[in-house]
């Protein structure tokens, strides 16, 4: 288990998905510490184990197996079909075309079902494996604690690390479940859309600028007047005119061909003198270089090859029309009716179970999303229980936030926001995306408050209506984030759409507070903790909830007298520093003041000779192996200031690791 490596889906991982992915290095840490009892741990092991993952085994692998020998065969028989069909001579009847044509178009519609499915079998595969082996294992250890007295220790040490691990994968269960319905709609799509797609002339720049791709077969003049059709993957940017040709047959592969890029002037089609269907001459820049003579798939594909070649590349000017179209849709009408849905939501419907997560009747839905428009309002009953049901509330306010021109956190930073929760420290995370909301446009950061506000309140009663932050987040992230074409890749990217809300509502405070960060005092020796949690006196912890600091304290309170305290426990400040501290931390300043040397006293002189103890205020579970993990009330020892900003390093049952300032408060 310790050198186990889950493969990664898409361009990188959630948080989720690495602790999942460490969770086994934990799980082989606690069989270790309870070797002497093996022998009766691997007495179930057989039934608790091996037949879930033999079941795993066969019936998803083993399916994934056979949708490789079914792609491979479906292959096979696409590629000779369609190489009997374009060598067909036009000396033959058409009766004998429209036949080959016909089993061409059959064996390629059955070409791609088989590596659609082949390719969504293979994803669902790597994803069930985060959590159908985690969670088999998972389950062991619960047995493994029932019937082991003795790992009561252990028990007690990894059971907050095991339920986060727990909820983890209920997380990524969901997110698997989503994830497949939208690959299962996408997959539809690109069978209902194959046809059009062939028409489609490639005006527009795909990924890395590429206008056309697709196969096509190369013609090759060789001795004696003998000619040769070779199968080649061509690209063709448009604003560079460059065609590039890589040779690839999916039936004899060789890895040792390299591509030719060769610039383009123009393309015209083939005549009727030509040796086979649908060809066409790829006409160089080099003028003593012979045309290229290339072969289509069909007639559209012909023809969207030369419209992709001959037409020039297009000029990018600006969409001056999206401003308009965000104000029009972020009005006055539109926030009215928003906070009208909110306001009858909160008043009603905050401990209803499985809200936003239910979804109201789709007829009255529409009806209620379109008095969103400009000039329309909203029903006088809209307070009736009866003739509007919460889950219509809901559902309408998640549909008019869809039906948004452009999502709320704009298809403009959309890159950057999946970015910057890429990250893999909480810290960074919850700065990057801080700053980014803070770039949105006026009307969208004041929608983004007012819809994350009511958020908070709903997750302030997951307890009844169980729908905590990591829930709403599956339910509203791909509402405020949508990608500007749906693909593979962005629907891989969903889980991230999750995390960043998750984000969003675990750090409110901080990402929509009144302005900057206030600057640091006392000759910069106070500085902001890492994490950027709120912090206050012990008098003022009843002001703290959940989700931060209570309404009505502001900025201004992340400098608490309890972190003026604690800081002249680490830092050496002047004496005249500490005027205007609060009472709770007035014998502290007197004591830290009067015992202070003279100016020009050596520094060595300020340093404190004690050890120092720390009471934990807060859970914290440690990201690295760098950091203590501990839980409220908790006393650390042989306290000392570490060489980061805003962290102390302590001990705690034995364990020597960095410690946040402002989850700690200093003892006597």
């Amino acid at each position: 288990m310790e050198q186990f490596e889950f493969a990664c889906i898409g361009a990188s991982m959630t948080e989720d998905e690495r602790v999942i992915g460490r969770s086994l290095h934990h799980f082989a840490h606690l069989i270790r510490t309870i070797e002497e009892e093996r022998e009766r741990m691997l007495g179930r092991a057989h039934e608790q184990i091996i037949q879930p993952l033999e079941k795993f085994r066969k019936e998803h692998i083993g399916a994934v197996k056979e949708g490789k020998k079914k792609f491979d065969k479906k292959t096979a028989k696409f590629c000779q079909t369609q190489e009997r069909t374009l060598s067909l001579s036009l000396k033959k009847p058409e009766t004998v075309f429209q036949e080959a044509d016909a089993a061409m178009d059959m064996a390629e519609r059955d070409f791609c079902q088989a590596s659609l499915e082949y390719v969504f079998q293979l994803q669902a595969v790597q994803e069930r494996k985060k959590f159908e082996l985690v969670e088999t294992l998972l389950g062991f250890v619960f047995g493994w604690w029932t019937f082991h007295h003795t790992a009561h220790d252990v028990h007690a040490d990894a059971e907050p690390r095991v339920r986060d691990l727990q909820l983890r994968i209920q997380r990524t269960r969901s997110n698997f479940e989503e994830t497949s319905k939208q690959t299962e709609s996408l997959m539809k799509k690109m069978m209902e859309v194959r046809q059009m797609s062939k028409e489609e002339d490639g005006s527009d720049d795909g990924p890395g600028g590429v206008s056309r791709a697709g196969y096509l077969f190369l013609m090759e003049k060789k001795a004696f007047g003998t000619t040769t059709w070779s199968k080649q993957f061509c690209t063709y940017e448009k604003r560079s005119r460059i065609l590039t040709l890589t040779p690839y047959n999916q039936i004899n592969v060789k890895t040792s061909w390299s591509p030719e890029a060769v610039c383009l002037c123009g393309a015209v089609a083939c005549g009727e003198a030509a040796e086979r269907r649908w060809c066409w001459e790829a006409i160089p820049a080099d003028r003593e270089r012979s045309p290229l003579t290339l072969q289509a798939l069909s007639q559209r594909d012909r023809a969207a090859w030369l419209a992709a070649v001959d037409e020039p590349p297009a000029e990018r000017h600006p969409q001056k029309a999206s401003v308009n179209s965000e104000e029009f849709a972020l009005d006055e009408t539109g926030f009215a009716f928003v906070r009208k849905l909110i306001s009858v939501i909160e008043s009603r419907g905050l401990e209803e179970q499985g809200l936003y997560r239910v979804a109201g009747v789709a007829s009255k839905v529409s009806r209620l999303v379109a008095c969103g428009a400009p000039g329309r309002r909203l029903p006088p009953a809209l307070h009736d229980p009866l003739e509007w049901e919460t889950k219509t509330l809901t559902s309408a306010l998640k549909s008019y936030l869809r039906a948004l021109p452009d999502p709320l956190l704009t298809r403009a930073l959309h890159d950057r926001f999946i970015a910057v929760v890429k990250c893999e420290r909480r810290a960074e995370r919850a700065a990057g995306v801080c700053e980014l909301v803070r770039a949105l446009p006026p009307h969208n950061r004041d929608m983004l408050l007012l819809v994350l506000a009511h958020l908070r309140k709903v997750a302030a009663k997951s307890d009844k209506n169980l729908m905590s932050e990591s829930n709403l987040a599956v339910c509203f992230g791909p509402t405020l984030l949508r990608p500007e074409r749906e693909t593979v890749a962005s629907i891989l990217e969903l889980k991230f759409y999750n995390v960043l809300v998750e984000t969003m509502l675990e750090n409110y405070d901080e990402i929509f507070e009144a302005g900057p960060p206030a600057p640091p005092a006392h000759n910069g020796l106070l500085r902001t903790s890492p994490t950027a949690l709120p912090t206050a006196s012990r008098n003022d912890i009843s002001l703290v909830g959940a989700g931060g600091i209570a309404a009505g304290v502001g900025p201004g309170a992340r400098y608490s007298p309890h972190h003026h305290q604690l800081l002249q426990h680490f830092t050496h400040p002047h004496p005249l520093a500490h005027a205007g501290v609060g009472r709770s931390s007035s014998s502290s300043a007197e004591s830290v003041s009067s015992a202070s040397p003279p100016p020009g006293a050596p520094a060595s002189a300020l340093r404190p000779q004690r050890c120092t103890r720390v009471r934990t205020l807060y859970a914290c579970l440690g990201e690295s192996d760098g950091e203590l993990s501990f839980e409220p009330n908790q006393i650390i020892t042989n306290v000392a200031p570490s060489g980061e900003p805003g962290w102390l390093r302590g001990s705690l049952n034995g364990k020597t690791g960095l410690v946040p300032e402002n989850y700690v408060e200093p003892l006597p």
